[in-house]
């Protein structure tokens, strides 16, 4: 079976250093960006399952991303989950205007990582 691809963009590289680790160690193929542009050629090129996208990024930010995402045709079946230090209101309200499937709040708990991803591969 394929594994399932995840992209990973935030551009604190400790942090996706991090959770790339940890998604390897579940058996994903994880690929890492630490800049928001080129987005959507990465995502061509990979055509990941999943993207974690940071919110706060320099440049363009991860909920405008992922609305771009979402209205382009480059992958229905590709889930989005916005990643940010922001509080679950804020979070939420971005996930409906950005049309994400999802949020967590950065934490240092790799277990939430885990379950949310797992949630959203299903």
């Amino acid at each position: 079976m394929e594994k399932k691809k995840i992209l990973i963009v935030d551009d604190d590289k400790v942090l996706l250093e991090i959770a790339k680790d940890v998604l390897v160690g579940e058996g994903y193929s994880v690929f890492t960006s630490d800049q928001s542009l080129g987005t959507s050629q990465n995502v061509a090129k990979i055509k990941p399952h999943l993207i974690i996208m940071d919110v706060n990024m320099p440049g363009l930010r991860g909920d405008k991303i992922c609305k771009i995402l979402k209205e382009s045709t480059i992958n229905k079946e590709m889930k989005i989950m916005l990643h940010s230090i922001k509080d679950d209101d804020e979070l939420r309200r971005l996930v409906a205007e950005s049309e994400a499937d999802d949020f967590l709040k950065k934490s240092s708990d790799p277990k939430k990582l885990i379950e949310k991803v797992k949630s959203l591969l299903k």
